[in-house]
C-alpha cells in the first residue's frame, strides 16, 4: 500500500500571506488539522505546513490574529513522503518527526495529499500493513 493510495482527497492549501484567523478558519470549516501552504504564483508548489498546533502556539505566544501564516507555520523544512513511497514510510516519520500529519508529494515536488494518523488508524488493512512491515522478524 502507498502513500498516495491513502493520501485520497485533495489537500487543503493556503497561501503565506493569509492570516492565522484565516487558517483557523478554513481548517474548522473542512475538518482538518493541517494545511499546506503553497506558492501563490504556483498552488501546487508546498513551501510549508500550518498546524492546529502552530495555532495554538502562536495565539499562547500572544501574537496578533493577523499574525500570517509564513510567521507562524513551518516553512521549508517540513516532513513529507512521495506518493509512490509504501505506507510505512510515512508512519515511521511520523514516529520520528512526532507529527500528526505529513505532505504527499509526487515525484516533481508538487503537492498531491495529506496523510493524517487518523488515516492510519482508521483502516484495518492499513494498520494489518503497517504490523507486518513494522514486526520484528524472528530468526
Amino acid at each position: 500500500m502507498t502513500c498516495g493510495e491513502i493520501a485520497k482527497k485533495p489537500p487543503i492549501t493556503i497561501t503565506p500571506d493569509k492570516t492565522v484567523e484565516e487558517a483557523a478558519a478554513i481548517m474548522a470549516e473542512n475538518r482538518v488539522g493541517l494545511l499546506v501552504i503553497v506558492e501563490r504564483e504556483n498552488p501546487k508548489k508546498p513551501i510549508g505546513v500550518i498546524s492546529e498546533r502552530d495555532i495554538i502556539r502562536t495565539i499562547a505566544k500572544k501574537a496578533p490574529l493577523t499574525t500570517t501564516v509564513d510567521k507562524a507555520g513551518t516553512m521549508h523544512n517540513f516532513v513529507y513522503v512521495y506518493a509512490d513511497e509504501p505506507i510505512i514510510v510515512a508512519a515511521k516519520k511520523m514516529k520520528q518527526f512526532q507529527v500528526r500529519h505529513i505532505v504527499v508529494l509526487d515525484r516533481n515536488g508538487e503537492v498531491y495529499g495529506v496523510i493524517s494518523i487518523r488515516d492510519l488508524i482508521g483502516e484495518r488493512q492499513i494498520l494489518e500493513t503497517l504490523a507486518r512491515d513494522w514486526a520484528p522478524t524472528i530468526e
